[in-house]
């Protein structure tokens, strides 16, 4: 799975996520083969499509909210948050399945499509984080293998890292307009909203990936209504935060939670869209470039302006293990001062 300019290129040379996501259903047709196949890209903190490709007709915005509401809130066999989080990020059924025949995902979605085998599989890098995912479908004739699974798993990690560095890419053009609002129903479906929110909902519509915007609200309304299903121990669900690139490369934040009229009744779903916020964006290139903990702190302490000697005072440890540090984050970011690395986060929040 050829990704020009990864691991340490400078970030105009890496590719677009779309053009990760194409190159990755390209790489999985002549190495695998499939009869359909789509790709997404994550915000890795919610697991919530940010962007997408398909080699079969997308999927209705109905179809699109049973989608994310099985991948979020329902029990089911080979979720991507579960394969995430296990050892083996890539699995394989078929319809003979008792699994499968058990799947409220394979009996509504896949078997009516004609689809007879189904491989899943994520991208998740060192760190633990999950950035995309991968899902091809065969018809009746050839099933997928053991060796299908090994090639996939192989390249996963590569994938991982052409994602995050491609969803970190490049400058964030400055955005005045402030945030607006947008009312959706409880299937996602925009109801009303702000001439703000309009503007900034036309900025996550992207040609080259149509049902983009759908996806991203479908996927913020399933997180939105199974999280405050699940209230925390104060009682209180907490809004679903979510960040994008827009199309002309901005940081667009959106914050989800549920609306409820007198006495508790549902009423679908309260948006603020707008500017994402410096704060919540850093976290997000601070894992694409797979930085540890101890370099996020000394990269906090660089941004705030602090000398070697302050930040060892700070963090408690030496001056050279500063340096040790700051070489090791040089490295990864691809910069070779504190300077660069100050200019290259910046160009996110310009």
């Amino acid at each position: 799975m050829a990704n020009p300019g990864l691991g340490g290129s400078p970030a105009d040379a890496v590719p677009g996520v779309e053009r990760v996501l194409n190159q990755a259903l390209q790489w999985l047709d002549r190495s695998v083969g499939y009869d359909a196949a789509r790709a997404l890209a994550y915000d890795p903190e919610v697991l919530i499509p940010v962007s997408l490709t398909a080699r079969e007709p997308l999927l209705d915005r109905e179809r699109i909210v049973a989608a994310c509401w099985n991948e979020q809130a329902e029990a089911d066999v080979g979720k991507f948050a579960d394969l995430a989080q296990s050892r083996r990020h890539v699995v394989v059924l078929t319809a003979r399945q008792a699994e499968a025949r058990q799947s409220r995902r394979w009996q509504n979605l896949i078997l009516p499509d004609g689809w007879r085998h189904e491989l899943r599989a994520v991208a998740v890098d060192d760190q633990g984080h999950c950035w995309g995912s991968i899902t091809a479908f065969r018809d009746g004739r050839r099933a997928f293998t053991g060796r299908d699974v090994a090639t996939v798993g192989r390249e996963l990690g590569q994938l991982a890292v052409g994602l995050s560095r491609a969803m970190v890419a490049g400058a964030a053009p400055s955005q005045p307009a402030g945030p607006g609002s947008l009312w959706l129903s409880e299937t996602g479906e925009l109801l009303s909203a702000t001439l703000a929110g309009r503007q900034w909902l036309h900025q996550l519509q992207i040609p080259e990936m149509r049902g983009r915007a759908e996806t991203v609200l479908a996927g913020l309304t399933v997180k939105a209504a199974a999280a405050a299903a699940r209230p925390g121990p104060d009682g209180m669900a907490r809004p679903v935060g979510l960040r994008a690139r827009g199309v002309d490369g901005q940081w667009i934040g959106l914050y989800a939670e549920p609306v409820t009229g007198p006495g508790g009744r549902a009423q679908g779903i309260s948006v603020v869209i707008g500017p994402a916020p410096p704060g919540t964006v850093l976290p997000m290139l601070e894992a694409a470039y797979g930085l540890t903990g101890r370099e996020r702190e000394v990269i906090h302490c660089v941004l705030a302006g602090l000398s070697t000697r302050d930040i060892s005072t700070s963090l408690h440890i030496s001056g050279y293990t500063v340096q040790d540090h700051l070489k090791a984050i040089f490295a990864k970011v691809g910069v070779t001062s504190r300077g660069e690395l100050a200019h290259r986060l910046a160009l996110q929040f310009t």
